[in-house]
């Protein structure tokens, strides 16, 4: 599985790519850009939107917009780049923003936040009901990837220092209760960052400083695959297409000429993946 660049330094921090399948557009943020990018699956046009803010995630809704987090609030954004705050978390901390969130298959935002400082256990993870925020977990560092399997009724969450990805209990409520850990980063290089899952149950996870996605099987713990990439910060995946064969991968750039990060990237898998969910708006 060979990366194609897609879209060439783009970004300073590019993150949380997100398969529209209405639209058929491919989304994604700059978060230390301020800014997101959208691009049709079939012309490759790119198109770019300024943010309020940090924008560190955006999702597809049941309605016309986008949803996305920025700084400290859910926000809904149009076409247009306009914003229009759902709501914003209510035990915001200075020092202290969203960082990776997706949709969850019952139609909650779940998003969690970080210390800009990478350093000090103040971050939390949320799910947004509706317009109603509710705390999930606490004492995170860097709140990144998420996924489910619903399968299994299984939540895999990530934060990053802890460098390992850890599985719960889930349910439509967005209760929690931790059953172990999916896959542990131990010798590998970097650190974990966004992640997706496929159809088999397998997660995909990215490699900040590691330049590469490693897949895992969740069950065993075994690291089964990898693909390599011309950039060492690799921060997120998502599959898109009809046939959800296709990875797109996010990447942050370190400012050196020999390195490919804050581009865009697609790796023809030939693995189904999983559907892009959708927050429900009320």
């Amino acid at each position: 599985m060979e990366p194609i660049i897609v879209a060439s330094k783009i970004d300073n921090l590019g993150e949380g790519p997100t398969w529209d399948s209405k639209t058929r557009k491919i989304y994604w943020v700059d978060i230390k850009g301020k800014r997101y990018h959208s691009m049709g699956l079939e012309s490759g046009k790119i198109s770019t939107f300024n943010s309020i803010g940090m924008i560190s995630s955006i999702v597809p809704t049941d309605g016309k917009y986008m949803a996305a987090t920025v700084d400290h609030g859910y926000y809904l954004v149009d076409s247009e780049g306009n914003h229009k705050l759902i709501t914003e978390i209510g035990d915001r901390k200075d020092g202290c923003r969203f960082n990776d969130g997706k949709a969850d298959p019952f139609g909650n935002y779940v998003a969690g936040t970080m210390d800009l400082k990478e350093k000090r256990p103040i971050g939390s993870l949320y799910g947004l009901k509706g317009n109603t925020a509710k705390m999930m977990l606490v004492n995170l560092t860097i709140s990144n990837g998420v996924a489910w399997d619903t399968r299994k009724g299984v939540f895999y969450h990530i934060d990053t220092p802890k460098r390992r990805v850890d599985a719960y209990s889930y349910n439509s409520s967005m209760d929690l209760e931790r059953i172990g850990v999916a896959a542990e980063f131990n010798d590998l290089p970097g650190n974990p960052d966004g992640m997706t899952i496929d159809a088999g149950g397998r997660l995909w996870v990215a490699h900040w400083g590691g330049g590469r996605i490693s897949v895992f099987e969740p069950d065993s713990g075994k690291k089964v695959d990898q693909i390599l990439f011309p950039a060492i910060n690799i921060t997120s995946c998502t599959f898109a297409g009809d046939d959800l064969t296709d990875l797109y991968v996010t990447s942050a750039s370190t400012g050196e000429s020999g390195d490919m990060g804050g581009s865009l990237f697609l790796v023809h898998t030939g693995i189904t993946g999983s559907k892009t969910y959708e927050y429900h708006v009320t």
